[in-house]
């Protein structure tokens, strides 16, 4: 930046600096969004996204590294303070999901799409990089692009790569398509559910469809174990504490006439209360141990990594708050409301420092909603500018810089 831009001159404030910053990086940000929209990659395979963000960051002179296997990037705009410094995170994984916008920016990956905001976020978070290294970094801050979100592993690798050294709170943004442009939401408290993934093997005995009477039918095994989980697990726990479990896969057999020797099943436990969610494992694990004395099969089930829940820590939250109501107006900004039975590994960084996640209105004011994780999810790119100014305005509240 030349020493005689607009940026560099002293009687602007910080928050201007950075505003002004933002100004000049605001058409940027869309084609970031794009190009990461346009070249998706799945959890664990996110190699070309982070070394095209390295690559973008370094084309701006700011230091970077890369994180473990060259996935995930961790970059420091200014020296964070020996007290801990304020670190900004954003996902940058794809889904599993063929896309069916039609944009010219549409995913270039059969059967892999930015359904999440993921690609939002990664933009978001690069502007306000970007932005607060041009107009001098008035504060510090570290940069987070985090990946395998959806793999539930992500921020425990970064994590592990060092990414919370030096670090006090941390802070990121959720695209929301239910809100409007304009419109965020900064709420104190738990606001997504622990969640536990699992699978269910049942090795049974195959044989001919026609003699089904000298099998032990894994199939028929599994309907009955799924039927006595949706039944059960409700009826087991207490009704004012929400949990969900869902069986989101079934994998048997090769052929219509041949019973299978094994079933696999695969689903999730949800819950915003932990004492519930181990609960409904270990009632899930008693239907499997009595179905299968029943039924003569072997079944196996298990658990993986039990994920928190996601608890936004107060006084960061009203932080933030106070920076949103700033920005877009005490009414256009929601300070409370009910949490989401959704999950998100950002929890694994608030076990370690406070935090907070806002959401972010992005629901064009014309169109109805497209829902995240589905195949036309798409947001108005007008609100790519909003998300970056908040997630820097309220870096500088949270910093606290001096006069």
């Amino acid at each position: 930046m030349p020493t005689d831009s607009p940026l560099s001159l002293p009687c602007l404030s910080s928050q201007e600096r950075i505003d002004l910053a933002l100004e000049h990086a605001a058409s940027r940000i869309i084609a970031f969004r794009r190009h990461l929209h346009q070249h998706p990659e799945l959890s664990l395979k996110e190699f070309a996204t982070s070394a095209w963000i390295a690559q973008i960051l370094e084309a701006e002179g700011i230091g970077l590294r890369l994180g473990s296997g060259d996935r995930g990037v961790i970059v420091d705009v200014g020296t964070l303070p020996a007290s801990g410094g304020i670190a900004l995170r954003a996902d940058c994984d794809a889904l599993p999901i063929l896309e069916e916008n039609t944009f010219p920016h549409a995913s270039g990956h059969p059967g892999v799409m930015h359904a999440c905001g993921h690609d939002a976020h990664t933009a978001m978070l690069l502007g306000a990089v970007i932005a607060l290294h041009h107009a001098g970094a008035p504060v510090a801050a570290r940069g987070i692009f985090q990946p395998a979100e959806e793999a539930g592993d992500g921020a425990l690798g970064m994590i592990s790569d060092g990414a919370l050294n030096g670090v006090s709170a941390i802070i990121a943004l959720h695209v929301d398509p239910n809100l409007p442009t304009g419109r965020a939401a900064a709420v104190a408290g738990p606001q997504t559910a622990s969640c536990q993934d699992f699978s269910v093997t049942i090795h049974g005995r195959g044989g001919h469809a026609a003699r089904p009477h000298l099998t032990i039918d894994p199939v028929a095994i599994a309907a009955s174990l799924i039927t006595q989980i949706y039944q059960a697990v409700p009826r087991h726990l207490d009704s004012r504490q929400a949990v969900v479990v869902s069986i989101c896969q079934i994998h048997a057999g090769h052929a219509s006439n041949v019973i299978p020797d094994t079933a696999r099943l695969d689903g999730t436990i949800r819950s915003l209360d932990n004492g519930s969610a181990i609960a409904a494992r270990e009632k899930l694990e008693r239907l499997c141990r009595g179905v299968a004395v029943g039924s003569g099969a072997e079944i196996v089930p298990v658990f993986e990594r039990r994920i928190p829940g996601t608890v936004n820590d107060p006084a960061v939250t009203g932080v933030c708050a106070e920076a949103a109501f700033e920005l877009f107006g005490p009414d256009a900004v929601l300070t409370t409301g009910p949490a989401s039975l959704g999950a998100e590994d950002f929890a694994d960084y608030l076990q370690l420092v406070p935090g907070c996640m806002m959401r972010l209105g992005v629901k064009y004011p014309d169109r109805p909603v497209t829902p995240l994780h589905t195949p036309t999810f798409d947001l108005d790119e007008t609100a790519l500018i909003h998300g970056s100014r908040l997630l820097l305005h309220s870096l500088l509240k949270l910093a606290q810089p001096p006069c």
